[in-house]
């Protein structure tokens, strides 16, 4: 059997496509290494969160949930690649910085690629414990290639996805692999298959919530189906998760309560965060759309004098530095509210949004919706639901991005700074993140994004 080794701490691990070529070994010390030879090796892989976890920040910074007029005190808080992001520039990185976004979700792959290269032909383990072990693999593959195609391909389009450009396609830990660009559809049809080849294998919950589960692999193969405006199966798949009775938190419950760690937070079904931490204002219009008794305004947000509006706080009211982008209960609900706004069903979007709102108000606070109340634009209630609950996570920009195929929903985002104006409209290639320069220096093969 051939033994592999690989480095389970340290970024310095062969990690393909990041700032170092593909086509370079790293030095890699001894320390920290282990022999990927028994199956409880592969198994410290998957069991280790800081493998997986931590993924990108920028699309945070480009979606309009930041003030776009932010004052000169809150953009002092940020560096300059944040600053680049927010303006969608022509370049976010400069000759001596690496994109850290892109570093690590092909770190994931690399890890899961190690992984399906190797455990099933591992010592000492079960079956059902190798192919638990390489279904967690494929869901983190899959996580992590839909998060790249969300930020640095193209905006995928049913009628094109074939000849759409999509990403470098990597399913071997081989360090020496062609890194032209597949189609867009080839890299959504990986996605697919890790996810529903994965599914037999997991259990329907994890007790740890960085471990993949059934409901969790549901909810992200209904999530890809809204990208791919495949929206019956995504409503589909988000029934087969409701099915397994997912939990949300009544947040009056935490008036005088730590808002639950991540760990500890039962709404978070797949536990993915950020890059970093953003101190910004809040878009004076996002906040204009809730309740003044919305208790996300205070477990979420709040109200900051010294940067001129409100600003993301989710994470520190839970004790955490970084956000939670990744899996969660509430996904659920909006994703079925959203393919029943677009079948049309009034009822069923009001049942779908109450099932959120009753847990974000005092009950003494809480009014329930009513069709009255969403029939006049059955898609936009659900989208104003989901700018609510998901702000300060990657999913606005995802949103952004797949609205330009829906119209009028997609609306033209204006930012100032330092006597600055730029736009952001539906058909502007700065939807589409661009490639840090190192790459392209040493796999030229990969190509820019159109800018």
């Amino acid at each position: 059997m051939k033994i592999k080794r690989i480095t389970i701490y340290s970024v310095a691990v062969i990690i393909l496509m990041s700032v170092v070529s593909c086509r370079e070994y790293v030095e890699i010390d001894t320390y920290g290494t282990r022999t990927l030879k028994k199956t409880n090796d592969y198994q410290y892989l998957v069991n280790n969160k800081g493998n997986f976890e931590t993924t990108s920040i920028l699309p945070i910074l480009s979606s309009d949930d930041l003030d776009g007029k932010p004052s000169v005190s809150a953009v002092n808080q940020w560096n300059q690649q944040y600053l680049n992001a927010f303006l969608w520039s022509e370049s976010f990185f400069g000759d001596d910085q690496q994109d850290i976004g892109w570093v690590n979700l092909y770190k994931h792959i690399y890890i899961a690629n190690e992984i399906l290269s190797g455990v099933m032909d591992s010592e000492d383990g079960s079956t059902s414990q190798k192919q638990v072990i390489a279904a967690e693999a494929k869901v983190h593959r899959a996580f992590a290639y839909f998060s790249l195609a969300n930020q640095y391909a193209a905006i995928y389009n049913p009628s094109s996805a074939s000849s759409q450009e999509g990403l470098p396609l990597l399913l071997t830990p081989d360090l020496f692999q062609n890194l032209n660009r597949v189609s867009l559809q080839r890299i959504y049809d990986q996605i697919l298959d890790d996810l529903l080849t994965s599914l037999d294998a997991l259990p329907s919950s994890s007790t740890l919530n960085h471990h993949p589960s059934k409901i969790a692999v549901y909810l992200l193969l209904s999530r890809v189906n809204l990208t791919m405006r495949n929206f019956e199966e995504a409503g589909k798949y988000a029934d087969m998760a409701l099915a397994l009775n997912p939990q949300l938190l009544n947040l009056e419950d935490y008036v005088s309560e730590i808002y639950p760690q991540p760990l500890k937070d039962p709404e978070i079904l797949l536990s993915k965060l950020t890059a970093g931490s953003i101190t910004g204002p809040i878009n004076p219009e996002l906040i204009g759309i809730y309740d003044d008794k919305d208790l996300r305004l205070t477990y979420f947000l709040e109200n900051n004098a010294s940067l001129g509006g409100f600003k993301y706080m989710k994470p520190t009211k839970s004790g955490s530095f970084y956000a939670v982008v990744g899996l969660s209960t509430p996904e659920i609900y909006l994703n079925r509210a959203e393919v029943y706004a677009r079948n049309n069903d009034a009822t069923k979007v009001v049942e779908m949004l109450n099932a959120v709102r009753q847990k974000r108000f005092k009950a003494s606070d809480y009014i329930a919706l009513t069709v009255s109340d969403v029939q006049t634009d059955l898609l936009q209630s659900v989208i104003n639901e989901r700018r609510r609950e998901f702000v300060g996570t990657d999913l606005r920009w995802y949103d952004m991005r797949r609205f330009t195929l829906d119209g009028s929903y997609f609306k033209t985002v204006v930012r100032e700074y330092n006597g600055q104006t730029v736009s952001l409209e539906a058909t502007s290639p700065r939807l589409v993140f661009p490639i840090e320069q190192k790459v392209l220096d040493f796999n030229p093969e990969i190509g820019q994004n159109p800018r």
